[in-house]
């Protein structure tokens, strides 16, 4: 009854576009939701939220990331924020990052969308004035994503070699997740398939 009054609630609040990609995107996090992972997966989802919030403050005050998309035929230069924002809400929450925000805390009341009069454009979540999320609800992806303007203007800033380690240090926890991750899911498919095929045999 809840998630029929929430979907109802998205599809008022939002063009049907976004609707349609944050409904798919609730529904996910619900079934991540009811998983049951291992404990490194918990363990490096916590130091992936870590990492991420770490590169971000280093972030703080660079302007490459509001104004990269400025000339762009829609989507992508339909709204401050950069081009990479522009990007598919399923393909920027993959089923690793999703995995990773979901255990790092992050749930569906935590996915603000943009006002309904913010046309989509790319990410659901992307606004005419920026992302509508806390950095500890982005992917990994959209904090590690230092296009060339971004280095440009960190190297300019004298920042950029101190970056670096932190970037590095944030995309191999992401990828020792993924490893670990698909490693689990891939034993639950299996695990199933072998219940479904016992099943038949009784």
């Amino acid at each position: 009854m809840f998630v029929a009054v929430e979907r109802l609630l998205v599809k008022l609040r939002n063009p049907a576009s976004r609707a349609d990609e944050l409904i798919a995107l609730g529904d996910r996090v619900r079934a991540e939701l009811g998983r049951v992972p291992v404990d490194e997966e918990r363990e490096l989802a916590s130091e992936l939220r870590a990492r991420k919030l770490e590169v971000a403050a280093a972030l703080e005050g660079v302007s490459s990331c509001g104004s990269c998309a400025t000339g762009f035929p829609k989507p992508m230069g339909c709204h401050d924020g950069g081009a990479c924002c522009g990007g598919v809400t399923a393909h920027v929450f993959d089923d690793d990052e999703l995995a990773g925000l979901v255990l790092g805390g992050t749930r569906a009341r935590d996915l603000t969308p943009p006002p309904r009069t913010d046309e989509h454009a790319g990410c659901a979540f992307r606004a005419a004035e920026g992302c509508t999320l806390a950095v500890a609800h982005r992917p990994a992806r959209c904090v590690h994503f230092a296009c060339d303007g971004l280095r440009r203007e960190l190297h300019a800033r004298g920042r950029l070699d101190a970056l670096e380690p932190k970037l590095d240090a944030l995309r191999a926890v992401m990828r020792r997740f993924a490893e670990v991750h698909r490693a689990r899911t891939d034993r639950d498919v299996l695990a199933s398939i072998a219940d479904a095929v016992a099943g038949t045999q009784r």
